[in-house]
């Protein structure tokens, strides 16, 4: 069976990789291979997979180093590959942009399925649409944010708190609205939960946290995102 498709495997364990790409070869995907992250980096860059199974472990760093900026650059599907079956590990995974995760030991049928899932309801890739706010870049389709060329880091919470602001830029909103579509109204956040998620924020966005570009406080009101600086859609 013939298969567009092209995957890229990150693993540095030989004997696993060897089986992994046979056997992912011999359904007709196309694959690659790396064993370290420097490598496997260069080669999301260079052939931009459509998926990328990847160990967490690895010997110059750990997967998630790529994991944090993997959807900056790409469309694909990531699907970490671990032999550590800790919760709070998976959940950082998944916080950091994962699609899936695969613990070691597997059996081969498991993850040539998962592959074919995924692969089946992956969306084609659109033309992103990007806003420029001073050295902030917006990514509004991929739901990423550039300061100076360099993507950011942003938690689940705080990239859901971002872009809702950001959507509504120059209008203020209230401290309800934010955790009511941040949060949920059957969430747990209160004032302060937000205040510190706005601080947070600003400490990544904002050239001066203390006097915020972006993010403007409005007292006794919320919340807003400053159109200043901006510029037109490309």
């Amino acid at each position: 069976m013939k298969n567009d498709a092209k995957i890229l495997i990150i693993e540095d364990d030989f004997d696993i990789l060897e089986v992994m790409t046979l056997a992912i070869k011999n359904v007709g995907y196309q694959v690659d291979s790396a064993m370290d992250v420097e490598t496997g980096w260069e080669k999301i860059k260079s052939i931009q997979p459509d998926l990328v199974l990847m160990d967490v472990n690895l010997p110059d760093g750990n997967g998630f180093d790529i994991g944090r900026k993997f959807h900056g650059i790409s469309d694909g599907v990531l699907i970490f590959v671990t032999a550590n079956n800790d919760i709070e590990q998976k959940l950082e995974g998944f916080e950091i942009g994962a699609d899936d995760y695969i613990t070691k030991p597997f059996v081969l049928k498991e993850v040539l399925a998962r592959i074919q899932v995924h692969l089946k309801h992956r969306t084609p890739k659109k033309v992103e649409k990007a806003v420029q706010f001073g050295d902030l870049n917006v990514v509004l389709d991929g739901k990423t944010v550039y300061k100076n060329s360099e993507l950011l880091h942003l938690f689940a919470k705080e990239k859901k708190l971002l872009f809702y602001l950001i959507e509504n830029v120059d209008k203020v909103l209230s401290i309800e609205q934010l955790i009511n579509h941040v949060w949920g109204y059957d969430g747990v956040a209160d004032t302060k939960t937000v205040s510190v998620h706005i601080s947070t924020l600003r400490r990544k966005i904002e050239n001066n946290p203390s006097n915020p570009q972006f993010i403007k406080t409005m007292r006794g009101f919320g919340y807003m995102f400053s159109s200043k600086n901006h510029k037109a859609p490309h």
